[in-house]
């Protein structure tokens, strides 16, 4: 399990001081567990105003907590607090993403083979049926 950390960080920065910011607060992360992910804000345009702001940095990272027996509610806690703390995070987005494994995908097997088997399971039982009526 791991969580993918969103930022909308403020345009008043440039473009330098927001690679800055988020190459220090990805090392400030790496107390917590292994972070990964793009490390270079992009500038976009937001469908609506934040903070009377019109634009923002955009950023994204995985953090891998790896101390299982962390609190992991506080120590998300403690991450948006010190984002807050900064000024320079509009918004914060955490997403809790499960990591997918190769062999738990399940094997489909077609509606159409599955349908198949059931109709000659029931051509099989009125046969059977009708051996029964006309044997007797």
């Amino acid at each position: 399990m791991f969580y993918e950390i969103n930022l909308l960080i403020s345009p008043t920065l440039g473009e330098d001081d927001a690679i800055s910011f988020v190459e220090k607060l990805r090392e400030n992360l790496q107390i917590y567990g292994k972070v990964d992910g793009e490390a270079k804000p992009e500038r976009i345009k937001l469908a609506y105003s934040i903070l009377d702001q019109n634009d923002a940095w955009l950023c994204f990272f995985n953090l891998h907590l790896e101390n299982e027996e962390v609190d992991k509610k506080e120590v998300l806690d403690a991450i948006d607090k010190a984002l807050k703390e900064s000024g320079n995070v509009l918004r914060s987005l955490f997403i809790k993403k499960e990591v997918k494994s190769k062999k738990e995908k399940k094997k489909r097997v077609p509606k159409s083979l599955e349908s198949a088997t059931k109709k000659k399971e029931n051509i099989d039982k009125i046969d059977e049926k009708l051996e029964e009526i006309l044997g007797e």
